[in-house]
């Protein structure tokens, strides 16, 4: 019974100062740097798409104000950007949470209708736009 006690207790002492080898500062110090660090990239990240988002919608509101009025080929540039700019934000957009997937689709919703008013005044225009083409 004793030499059982003795293994508990041996045990436990091992288990312990394995703990407190791996809670000492400089452990503790390295890993907080590391979360630091992904939190600043996640962060960056996270403002970058933001930016870009922020940048599209208020791009959608200032061209759907120009449709009202544009020309048929004013209409086929402005489509012809959009189409380029969903595309690049749709490739990014399967990162984001629940609340920006809603309010990215609030603005393709948004140029849907711009779409539909544009086509009743001016007819259907066509679009041909290759988004993936790489510029040389």
């Amino acid at each position: 019974m004793n030499i059982k006690s003795n293994l508990k207790m041996l045990g436990m002492a091992l288990t312990v100062s394995a703990f407190t080898f791996a809670c000492n500062s400089e452990t503790r110090t390295e890993t907080n740097s590391e979360i630091d660090e992904a939190q600043v990239e996640a962060n960056e990240t996270s403002v970058e798409a933001e930016h870009e988002y922020d940048e599209f919608s208020a791009w959608v509101n200032d061209q759907s104000s120009r449709a009202e009025t544009a020309t048929e080929e004013e209409w086929r540039e402005m489509k012809a950007e959009y189409n380029r700019r969903e595309a690049e934000l749709d490739a990014k957009s399967d990162t984001w949470d629940d609340e920006a997937k809603r309010e990215w689709q609030e603005v393709k919703d948004s140029w849907k209708r711009t779409e539909d008013k544009v086509q009743k005044r001016i007819g259907d225009v066509d679009v041909d736009v290759d988004v993936d083409r790489k510029n040389n």
